[in-house]
């Protein structure tokens, strides 16, 4: 089969290969892809900026169908649409794996990295991981979107601290962003979202998400907020990875508010700790997602609720044409991108 693999060092160490077909152990499901997203940890493997194991598979955000069921597996068919946790591999004897919080455990080794992912013809998945998709959301590639959708579950539904009637900023309206807005929607938010003069369109799609305004700088959006609150924000998800970006948010909540970060920086960065304190900001954070994230995702799935999120993919490109998508992916055009193999 074809398969994008991560080999050795940079861009130059990617390439498509010939690799076997994977056989699936006892536990275990193998799955036909239907299509693999890119997602900005790829991009961090290809610029050796992120652990992993080479010769290795790339890509975690995936759908496909069950072609093969290993002989202790129990409740698949072979023909099930499928979406699955990304950490394959764990101890499942810590402290952290006996809480169902696999994306602690230490031993963790994740699909696309620390064993074959999703960009290429097929993969292995343990069963105990992987979910059947929802019937009115399979037949089609749409669920490859399930990972990043499952990230942003995480940090906005069960990690920080909204509720109906707030009114939150979404800072950066890029894929992340915009999931934000769809998520933060359902819980009954206002929605404020910033960005640069250079995000237009993309300001103009998080209108279609639901936000209910927009900004394209720091004047303008101190001016909406101040219309809408007379203390600033309630929660403010920092989307961006970008300092500037954290600090619109922390100046534009209001005193005990809620400062959520979702958007990765990819580096240290300098925050006014003191500001944080002052405001008794309360922090919260998300790393990728659990099961507890995937479950809500198919609850949200099965109840049509997330048919908006089918406007963010962007672009469908063959897997041998991965140097095109990946430089779509840094250029920034479009959202989501998907490799089909």
């Amino acid at each position: 089969m074809k398969a994008l693999v991560k080999f050795s060092e940079g861009r130059e160490g990617m390439g498509i290969q010939e690799v076997n077909v994977p056989i699936p152990k006892d536990n275990e499901l193998l799955v036909k892809v239907i299509a693999a997203g890119i997602c900005g940890t790829d991009i961090h493997l290809m610029k050796d900026e992120y652990t992993y194991c080479p010769p290795v598979i790339l890509g975690h955000e995936y759908t496909g169908n069950v072609v093969k069921i290993g002989e202790k597996v129990k409740g698949f068919e072979i023909g099930d649409q499928i979406i699955s946790l990304t950490a394959a591999v764990t101890c499942g004897k810590c402290h952290y794996c006996r809480q169902g919080l696999l994306m602690m455990c230490n031993e963790r080794r994740s699909l696309g990295s620390g064993v074959n992912g999703a960009m290429a013809e097929y993969l292995v998945i343990p069963a105990d991981l992987a979910f059947k998709v929802p019937d009115n959301v399979s037949g089609n590639d749409v669920m490859a979107i399930a990972e990043p959708l499952a990230c942003v579950i995480r940090a906005v539904i069960e990690q920080s601290y909204l509720k109906a009637g707030d009114v939150v900023l979404v800072s950066g309206p890029g894929t992340i962003g915009q999931l934000a807005i769809v998520l933060a929607k359902m819980q009954g938010a206002y929605i404020i979202v910033s960005g640069t003069p250079q995000d237009k369109e993309r300001l103009l799609m998080a209108k279609e998400m639901g936000a209910d305004a927009i900004a394209t700088d720091m004047e303008e959006l101190k001016r909406i907020v101040s219309e809408v609150t007379a203390d600033g924000v309630d929660v403010a998800f920092e989307c961006a990875g970008v300092l500037e970006s954290m600090n619109t948010c922390i100046e534009m909540l209001k005193k005990k508010g809620n400062l959520s970060q979702v958007g990765l920086f990819g580096k240290p960065i300098p925050v006014n700790m003191d500001k944080i304190l002052y405001k008794e900001l309360k922090l919260t954070v998300s790393y990728a997602t659990e099961r507890t994230s995937w479950e809500i995702l198919l609850q949200l799935a099965g109840q049509g609720k997330l048919d908006k999120v089918q406007q963010l993919i962007s672009k469908r490109l063959p897997l041998q044409e991965w140097e095109k998508a990946f430089d779509m992916f840094l250029n920034k055009e479009g959202y989501k991108i998907y490799l089909i193999p």
